[in-house]
């Protein structure tokens, strides 16, 4: 029995000998590990951009000038003198009503005007030679002015029949025909100054502190998407609406061009408080309770950096951020959440900043606790 128990151990002893033997090899082949891969990040450069405060309302677009172009008799029309959307100069033509009875009543006046001169010269040299009483010589005389006061009459009643432009402008589509009967009133055309656009909106009477003449302002349209209009407040009411408690602003926006057209809804922002600033993506900031963060990757090796940060403005994608980020630096705008402070990070890639203030068409979001009709950042 002794001899069995000894003859087993040796066997076993023997085979963990030969099974160590076996496998040192393969642990001297094993290769070393290699170094985990580095967290890919997406970074952006901190920009330093245009910034403003601003209060937002709607307003409609209003010509400098505008007027219907009508008649004040009622007479024949015989001459359109204008196509639909055609540029005139104060004082062009634009349409002739029935005249040739005045006309020929105006020549016969005039005729008799230079008979009653000629008249008047023939008794002037009489009454030298006192030839004819100084009674006759004055009748004379009347009777002249009062062909004068005919022929301007005449003038007068042949000026209402021909319609000219009171201002320089663009005229409308022509709404009657050659031939047709016009009445006192009925609309010819219409005729816009539309050089510069006046642009009228209402704001709450809280504001009244930021609006004076020369404020800037910035106006977009739905129906020209992407086109941003600048340009200034020209007055103010003197009146605030006792019921909205709102004021009238009027603004004016040039119109070279001539793309905004009178009646236009167009989203208005009142600029103030100009400045210059850093503005990250709204994606960078990570916020805890009321304080806010930025991940910035260093310079140095690549590694992750926590700085808090103040924020300023928003609009609806960028945030202002006035203390903690530096101009060029790099701020994380994805990858956030796979990253911590002190890490080694791989840079993907560079993507483009967000624009500055104004330099696109998104109209900035509703802040809860901004008047209604009215937006402020």
């Amino acid at each position: 029995m002794k001899k069995l128990i000894v003859f087993a151990l040796a066997l076993v002893s023997g085979l963990a000998v030969a099974g160590y033997y076996g496998t040192s090899h393969l642990r001297a082949e094993k290769p070393a590990e290699t170094p985990a891969a580095l967290t890919p990040v997406y970074v952006t450069l901190a920009k330093e951009g245009r910034i403003y405060d601003s209060v937002e309302a709607l307003g409609t677009a209003n010509a400098t000038e505008s007027v219907n172009i009508t008649a004040n008799v009622s007479d024949l029309l015989r001459e359109i003198r204008f196509a639909d959307g055609q540029h005139v100069k104060k004082d062009d033509v634009i349409a002739v009503l029935e005249q040739r009875e005045l006309l020929a009543q105006l020549a016969a006046a005039r005729a008799r005007l230079e008979q009653e001169n000629r008249e008047l010269a023939r008794l002037e040299g009489l009454l030298r030679d006192k030839a004819v009483p100084r009674q006759d010589y004055d009748q004379r005389l009347t009777s002249l002015e009062i062909t004068k006061r005919e022929v301007e009459e005449i003038e007068a009643r042949i000026a209402y029949r021909t319609i000219t432009a009171p201002f320089d402008g663009v005229v409308g589509v022509r709404m009657i025909s050659v031939g047709a009967l016009v009445q006192p009133g009925q609309v010819i055309t219409t005729l816009d100054d539309i050089s510069s656009i006046k642009l009228d909106f209402t704001v709450p009477s809280a504001y009244l502190p930021s609006l004076k003449p020369g404020v800037a302002i910035e106006a977009e349209s739905d129906a020209l998407s992407g086109l941003v209009f600048r340009g200034q407040v020209e007055s103010v009411n003197t009146r605030v609406d006792p019921v909205t408690r709102a004021v009238l602003v009027r603004a004016v926006l040039p119109n070279a061009d001539g793309q905004l057209k009178p009646g236009l809804l167009l989203r208005v922002r009142l600029i103030k408080n100009e400045r210059s600033g850093i503005i990250l993506p709204e994606e960078s900031i990570l916020q805890r309770q009321k304080n806010h963060y930025v991940l910035v990757v260093g310079e140095d090796g690549d590694k992750v950096e926590e700085r808090q940060v103040t924020v300023g403005a928003r609009l609806p994608g960028r945030v202002e951020i006035t203390t903690g980020v530096d101009a060029g630096e790099r701020v994380i705008v994805r990858g956030l959440n796979r990253v911590r402070a002190g890490q080694a990070v791989n840079v993907a890639e560079t993507v483009p900043g967000v624009p500055e203030w104004g330099a696109d068409a998104a109209p900035a979001a509703p802040q809860a606790d901004a008047p209604a009709g009215t937006k402020e950042p």
